[in-house]
């Protein structure tokens, strides 16, 4: 049999972080398959090759995606020819709708399987969108249970296959090599930073958790500070906000962020999947976001849920606070840190509820079930 081609099609870090473990259970299931991609680290190192860099395409809101245009717009092209001069087996988006349902489309019509992996949030967007979404894919792989149902009323093809942050939980670092790793062991409680996967979110939202954090310190809380790096965000942007006001004790930790989900004892986590991880960990978090005025004025109104974490979404009741916009100000996130890290049966309580989420989330091997059906469908 001739060596067979995936393309995988990802546009920020959890898409990419997902399609590697992706990618990896394709090649382990077929070992000569050939994996094209636009992604980032996680696929590269899974051994895929990378046709556009993510970091090129990281955007967030409305103002920033228009930024992007034209660079989207080259990729699409670019895209679209390999579509017809090289053909893949089956296309694979991952996440990031807006871009990837026009590819989808593209390959589709020109008769290449789409298989679309951790589909659009239309239970978020409202579902005015799944019969466009019908019209791009041959098959849903779907990585929440109450999404099924969703796709299956519309006549789309789909499958549950759990979500793949359960497989990660097994390689998650013991809490206490972070511990070991800030001098911490003198029982100090943590205050882990988690402040997003792009340049944005960073300079929204890290500014705001270090103040609530300095606040927290000066009331008297001995705590040790630490602050999640992320791939894509380089160190100044992280020096630049540290840089700024009085001086605070904060140690930056590059690589996993897993490690600052589990060492910690409270988390500040902006909006995204990072919420779900740290919350299937069992750490008591805030949840923050900010995005430009035109962008919070637009999703105001298009948004169809009461709650924005994906924490709350699937636990359906408020486990982690959210503090958004106007509200994501340091002296009432301070406050509520503080209420966090007591000790006692509320927090005891709190962790259990998070963990329990992991029983909504299916089964461990989303990765294996997904690449098993993508192998099946680039066979017809």
């Amino acid at each position: 049999m001739d060596r067979r081609t995936v393309l995988i099609l990802t546009g920020e870090p959890s898409g990419d972080r997902a399609a590697g473990q992706l990618a990896r259970e394709l090649l382990r299931q077929e070992p000569g398959l050939r994996i094209l991609a636009v992604g980032g680290d996680a696929l590269r190192a899974a051994g895929a090759e990378i046709l556009t860099s993510i970091d090129e395409l990281a955007a967030m809101g409305l103002v920033e995606v228009f930024r992007q245009l034209p660079r989207l717009r080259r990729l699409e092209a670019r895209l679209r020819h390999l579509l017809k001069s090289d053909p893949p087996d089956v296309v694979v988006p991952v996440d990031f709708p807006g871009f990837n349902l026009r590819i989808a489309r593209a390959a589709k019509d020109r008769g290449i399987p789409v298989v679309y992996y951790i589909g659009p949030q239309v239970w978020a967007w409202g579902a005015g969108r799944v019969p466009k979404i019908g019209q791009a894919v041959d098959r849903m792989l779907v990585v929440f249970p109450f999404e099924e149902e969703i796709y299956r009323r519309a006549g789309i093809p789909v499958d549950f296959v759990g979500h793949p942050l359960l497989d990660a939980l097994s390689e998650a670092p013991d809490p206490s090599e972070l511990r070991h790793s800030l001098g911490a062991e003198n029982g100090a409680p943590i205050l882990g930073l988690l402040p997003g996967s792009r340049v944005q979110e960073v300079r929204r939202l890290f500014p705001v958790m270090i103040d609530a954090a300095r606040i927290v310190r000066e009331r008297g809380t001995e705590l040790s500070i630490v602050a999640s790096v992320a791939p894509g965000v380089p160190l100044e942007e992280y020096d630049q906000v540290l840089a700024r006001g009085r001086p605070l004790d904060v140690r930056l930790h590059p690589g996993a962020a897993a490690g600052v989900m589990t060492g910690s004892n409270a988390l500040l986590v902006t909006s995204g999947t990072a919420t779900l991880e740290a919350a299937l960990f069992g750490t008591p978090l805030a949840v923050l976001y900010r995005a430009s005025p035109m962008t919070w004025f637009v999703g105001q109104r298009l948004v169809k849920i009461p709650r924005i974490a994906l924490v709350n979404i699937v636990a359906q009741e408020e486990l982690a606070a959210e503090f958004l916009q106007g509200e994501a100000r340091p002296d009432r996130v301070a406050e509520h840190v503080a209420e966090l890290l007591q000790p006692g049966d509320r927090r005891h309580v709190l962790s259990e509820k998070l963990r329990g989420l992991r029983d909504r989330l299916g089964r461990e091997g989303a990765s294996r079930r997904a690449a098993t059906i993508i192998l099946e469908e680039a066979s017809r």
